[in-house]
C-alpha cells in the first residue's frame, strides 16, 4: 500500500480526488489562496509552485483604502 500524497504547502497527507486535481493542495491550504491563484492552479495544476511564488496583489478587484474615502 502506497503512502498518501502530501500537500506541498503544509505537508499534511491528502487523499481526496479534488486535492489531486488541484496539484495535491489540501482543502485547508486551498481556502487560504486568493481567487486569482486558485484560477491559475486550476488552469495548470503542474505549475502550482510558480503560482505560489508569484506575488499576490493586496486585494483582487478592490480600490485602495485612500481612494474609497470621500475627498474633503
Amino acid at each position: 500500500m502506497s503512502a498518501p500524497a502530501e500537500c506541498p504547502m503544509c505537508h499534511q497527507p491528502t487523499r481526496s480526488a479534488a486535492a489531486k486535481q488541484r496539484g495535491g493542495i489540501g482543502g485547508r491550504c486551498w481556502r487560504k489562496l486568493r481567487p486569482a491563484q486558485r484560477a491559475a492552479i486550476r488552469k495548470d495544476p503542474a505549475r502550482y509552485r510558480a503560482v505560489l511564488a508569484r506575488p499576490v496583489p493586496v486585494a483582487d478587484d478592490q480600490l485602495p483604502m485612500e481612494e474609497q474615502e470621500p475627498s474633503q
